[in-house]
């Protein structure tokens, strides 16, 4: 004789686990939250990359004696000089005297515009192994290349004077660009202008350097 068995009620736990837990759904708005956060977070820095990139400068390079044009304005390297000190020629009365503990290095340049006026900001010297030297402040910005507006058509000569130790020399390049406040462009425009100076054109620079060199008058 069989014996059938009746079928066992499910009990609360079983009917429990065929459906979904608050728990299992707290775990997956927690997934869904952390997410959400992870991209909000890639996409703040994408944001804060672009707002750094708008401020980049755009850079044209050449050599000295070329004409290196960006932009908004044309400059060429002319000569590099080394001095131990700087005369600067007074109107009336004895001449000031700028010294230094390392080398002046003059850098005469010419440059020139193709639409509009423009101005210079402080030229920098950035040496081979990637140190930035702005213009020395021991000569007026009237004697050099930032005082005078830059013209359509016409070149106009100046220098820009840097105080730096020897060790600077050797793959040294000058940039030129505008000053800061009143560059209106996403990529404002600058020149890098490689001044020639490998090792022996470095110590030749510092062993030829003269003991004066004059500013504001014939040299």
């Amino acid at each position: 004789m069989s014996t059938i068995t009746p079928a066992r009620p499910e009990t609360a736990a079983r009917r429990r686990g065929s459906g979904s837990s608050p728990s299992r759904l707290r775990r997956v708005g927690a997934a869904l939250a952390g997410l959400a956060l992870a991209a909000a977070a890639v996409a703040l820095q994408s944001a804060a990359e672009k707002r750094e990139d708008r401020g980049a400068p755009l850079t044209w390079t050449g050599g000295v004696g070329e004409e290196v044009a960006s932009s908004r304005f044309t400059v060429k390297v002319k000569a590099v000089h080394g001095a131990k000190s700087i005369e600067i020629a007074q109107l009336s009365g004895e001449p000031e005297k700028a010294t230094t503990s390392g080398i002046f290095v003059v850098v005469e340049l010419a440059a020139t515009s193709p639409r509009d006026p423009q101005r210079f900001g402080p030229p920098v010297l950035l040496s081979g192994d990637g140190k930035r030297y702005t213009a020395t402040e021991k000569v007026k910005p009237s004697l050099t290349i930032t005082e005078p507006y830059i013209q359509p058509g016409w070149w106009v000569d100046g220098v820009a004077v840097f105080d730096v130790p020897a060790s600077a020399l050797e793959g040294a390049r000058i940039v030129v660009g505008l000053p800061v406040e009143i560059v209106g462009e996403v990529y404002p425009p600058e020149v890098e202008i490689d001044l020639g100076l490998d090792e022996a054109a470095a110590r030749r620079l510092v062993s030829g350097a003269k003991d004066v060199y004059q500013l504001g008058s014939k040299k």
